[in-house]
């Protein structure tokens, strides 16, 4: 297998670059690819589009388009996914309920939850100087937006007070203007209970996880996380032995089933609320996280789902080209 890392200024480039590979399966991600399916079939036999999003309902969390231009922008990204999927060979997602925005003509379709590689958490090592705070570790990791609940999270953290609690941010923000916002509040007093890491290298990930104690997800009830979704924050937390505390969204229930964590409403009483009895009962955070670990490891966990992908190219590459 042969992967392309192309440096383009256009689709051209893209364009020209695959025709000189001349690969028999172009397999994309980011929903803009899709506008080169039409160019790409007439001399790539298979494309595969593969999406982990429900495009209209991201689009309205994107703070960098205007309030006023979001519906219309959404509106026109579903139109556009729907109309270009109709090239696509194959259809890979994370939950069943985006199939639901795919062209009918796409017949081949795969749901492959995007849990963690665990091989990648295993052995993780915590940072000592992160792991020894004696407060309770809190840790998000991922994109920084109003929508994920970071500004919700740093209403919490002012009323725990700053021996209770510390989290730990990491990731990029969404907007510049959202940064300033953040940062200005900790430099305002909330700098003693939360840090900022910034992008976070994906080698460095399993330490600083195991560095906390527990994973916190408090997205807020927006178009996009209204939707069932996949958290996969959730298990890459779990995969080094932390406890959830999640927002209370379809989808993410599971944490509760599987006894790794706790959901609460997805409000600033409900996190509140969640931390405070997490404070209270501390000392059932370390078995939570055990859970977390085995359920990761038995159920939720690439390597228990990546025989679905395997046989999803199999089927794709049978038989001829469709051209």
């Amino acid at each position: 297998m042969q992967r392309l890392c192309v440096g383009y200024r256009s689709w051209s480039d893209v364009v020209s670059a695959l025709r000189t590979l001349r690969p028999f399966v172009v397999h994309t991600h980011d929903p803009e690819l899709l506008t080169l399916f039409p160019l790409l079939r007439p001399f790539v036999p298979r494309l595969v589009h593969d999406a982990h999003e429900f495009v209209r309902e991201q689009v309205m969390s994107k703070e960098y388009i205007p309030a006023g231009l979001r519906p219309i922008v959404a509106s026109a990204s579903g139109v556009a996914q729907r109309g270009l999927t109709r090239w696509a060979d194959g259809f890979v997602t994370v939950t069943e309920d985006v199939l639901k925005d795919v062209n009918p003509r796409v017949r081949l379709r795969l749901v492959a939850p995007n849990y963690p590689r665990l091989s990648h958490f295993a052995g993780a090592m915590p940072f000592p100087d992160l792991a020894e705070d004696a407060r309770l570790r809190l840790i998000y990791i991922g994109a920084l937006s109003r929508s994920r609940g970071i500004a919700l999270m740093l209403d919490v953290m002012e009323r725990l007070g700053p021996r209770e609690a510390v989290l730990t941010l990491g990731g990029p923000f969404s907007s510049r203007e959202f940064e300033d916002e953040i940062t200005t509040r900790l430099r305002a007093g909330l700098d003693d209970r939360v840090r900022l890491l910034g992008r976070v290298a994906r080698t460095d990930l399993p330490r600083y996880l195991a560095s906390a104690e527990v994973v916190w997800n408090a997205a807020l009830p927006t178009a996009q996380f209204l939707r069932p979704t996949v958290a996969t924050k959730d298990f890459e937390g779990a995969a080094v032995g932390l406890a959830v505390l999640e927002s209370d969204l379809p989808g993410r229930r599971l944490v509760v089933d599987e006894g790794f964590g706790m959901v609460v409403s997805p409000s600033f009483e409900g996190h509140l609320d969640g931390l405070r009895r997490l404070i209270a009962e501390r000392e059932s955070i370390a078995a939570m996280g055990e859970r977390g670990r085995v359920a990761v490891r038995d159920r939720f966990s690439w390597e228990r789902v990546e025989a679905r992908f395997l046989d999803f190219y199999d089927r794709l590459c049978a038989g001829g080209t469709r051209h």
